[in-house]
Protein backbone atom coordinates (compact mmCIF):
# COMPACT_ATOMS: atom_id res chain seq x y z
CA UNK A 1 0.00 0.00 0.00
CA UNK A 2 1.41 3.39 -0.98
CA UNK A 3 1.94 5.99 1.72
CA UNK A 4 0.88 9.61 1.97
CA UNK A 5 1.99 12.27 4.41
CA UNK A 6 -0.66 14.94 4.97
CA UNK A 7 0.57 18.25 6.41
CA UNK A 8 -2.02 20.75 7.63
CA UNK A 9 -2.33 22.93 10.72
CA UNK A 10 -6.05 22.09 10.92
CA UNK A 11 -6.77 18.81 12.73
CA UNK A 12 -10.23 18.80 11.10
CA UNK A 13 -8.69 18.87 7.61
CA UNK A 14 -6.30 16.08 8.55
CA UNK A 15 -9.19 13.97 9.83
CA UNK A 16 -11.09 14.46 6.58
CA UNK A 17 -8.06 13.50 4.49
CA UNK A 18 -7.26 10.47 6.64
CA UNK A 19 -10.84 9.18 6.58
CA UNK A 20 -11.17 9.74 2.84
CA UNK A 21 -7.94 7.94 1.94
CA UNK A 22 -7.51 5.31 4.67
CA UNK A 23 -8.84 2.39 2.60
CA UNK A 24 -6.56 3.18 -0.36
CA UNK A 25 -3.34 4.45 1.22
CA UNK A 26 -1.35 4.42 4.42
CA UNK A 27 -1.91 7.98 5.64
CA UNK A 28 0.28 9.70 8.21
CA UNK A 29 -0.47 13.22 9.40
CA UNK A 30 1.48 16.08 10.94
CA UNK A 31 0.39 19.60 11.83
CA UNK A 32 3.35 21.74 10.80
CA UNK A 33 6.12 22.15 8.28
CA UNK A 34 8.69 21.48 10.99
CA UNK A 35 7.02 18.18 11.91
CA UNK A 36 6.91 17.27 8.22
CA UNK A 37 10.64 17.83 7.83
CA UNK A 38 11.39 15.68 10.89
CA UNK A 39 9.15 12.92 9.51
CA UNK A 40 10.77 13.12 6.07
CA UNK A 41 14.25 12.78 7.53
CA UNK A 42 13.26 9.23 8.54
CA UNK A 43 10.68 8.13 5.97
CA UNK A 44 9.92 8.74 2.31
CA UNK A 45 6.21 8.65 1.55
CA UNK A 46 5.01 8.20 -2.00
CA UNK A 47 3.23 11.55 -1.85
CA UNK A 48 2.98 14.62 0.38
CA UNK A 49 -0.26 16.60 0.65
CA UNK A 50 0.93 19.99 1.84
CA UNK A 51 -1.19 22.87 3.10
CA UNK A 52 0.04 26.24 1.85
CA UNK A 53 -1.17 28.48 4.71
CA UNK A 54 0.34 27.35 7.98
CA UNK A 55 1.76 29.41 10.84
CA UNK A 56 5.51 29.59 11.43
CA UNK A 57 6.51 27.83 8.18
CA UNK A 58 4.13 27.90 5.21
CA UNK A 59 3.90 25.19 2.60
CA UNK A 60 6.15 26.95 0.10
CA UNK A 61 8.94 27.31 2.66
CA UNK A 62 8.38 23.72 3.80
CA UNK A 63 8.79 22.45 0.23
CA UNK A 64 11.95 24.53 -0.22
CA UNK A 65 13.41 22.85 2.86
CA UNK A 66 12.15 19.43 1.75
CA UNK A 67 14.08 19.87 -1.49
CA UNK A 68 17.26 20.37 0.56
CA UNK A 69 16.89 16.98 2.25
CA UNK A 70 19.19 14.21 0.98
CA UNK A 71 16.41 11.93 -0.28
CA UNK A 72 14.63 14.71 -2.25
CA UNK A 73 12.49 14.12 -5.31
CA UNK A 74 9.24 14.50 -3.39
CA UNK A 75 5.86 14.26 -5.06
CA UNK A 76 3.82 17.09 -3.58
CA UNK A 77 0.26 18.26 -4.06
CA UNK A 78 -0.53 21.57 -2.40
CA UNK A 79 -3.86 22.01 -0.63
CA UNK A 80 -4.87 25.65 -0.51
CA UNK A 81 -7.76 28.02 0.04
CA UNK A 82 -5.78 30.78 -1.69
CA UNK A 83 -6.41 31.84 -5.27
CA UNK A 84 -3.08 33.45 -6.10
CA UNK A 85 -1.39 33.15 -9.50
CA UNK A 86 2.07 33.87 -8.07
CA UNK A 87 1.61 30.94 -5.71
CA UNK A 88 1.18 28.64 -8.69
CA UNK A 89 4.38 29.96 -10.22
CA UNK A 90 6.28 29.38 -6.98
CA UNK A 91 4.92 25.85 -6.70
CA UNK A 92 5.90 25.00 -10.27
CA UNK A 93 9.39 26.37 -9.71
CA UNK A 94 9.71 23.96 -6.76
CA UNK A 95 8.43 21.03 -8.85
CA UNK A 96 5.12 20.60 -7.04
CA UNK A 97 2.92 18.09 -8.84
CA UNK A 98 -0.27 20.09 -8.43
CA UNK A 99 -2.83 22.07 -6.46
CA UNK A 100 -6.16 21.19 -4.94
CA UNK A 101 -8.36 24.04 -3.75
CA UNK A 102 -9.95 23.81 -0.30
CA UNK A 103 -12.56 22.96 0.51
CA UNK A 104 -11.83 20.13 -1.88
CA UNK A 105 -14.19 17.77 -3.63
CA UNK A 106 -13.26 14.24 -2.48
CA UNK A 107 -13.27 12.80 -6.00
CA UNK A 108 -10.99 15.58 -7.26
CA UNK A 109 -8.45 14.89 -4.52
CA UNK A 110 -8.51 11.13 -5.14
CA UNK A 111 -8.12 11.63 -8.90
CA UNK A 112 -5.23 14.06 -8.42
CA UNK A 113 -3.47 11.61 -6.10
CA UNK A 114 -3.95 8.71 -8.51
CA UNK A 115 -2.67 10.84 -11.38
CA UNK A 116 0.48 11.91 -9.52
CA UNK A 117 1.14 8.35 -8.31
CA UNK A 118 0.55 6.92 -11.79
CA UNK A 119 -2.35 4.71 -10.74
Amino acid sequence: MKSILAVDDSPANLTIVRELLKDMYKVNVVTSGDQALKYLEKKKPDLVLLDVCMPEMDGIETLKKMNELPDGGWKVIFLTALNDASLGEQARSLNAAGFINKPFIPGDLINAIKDVLGE
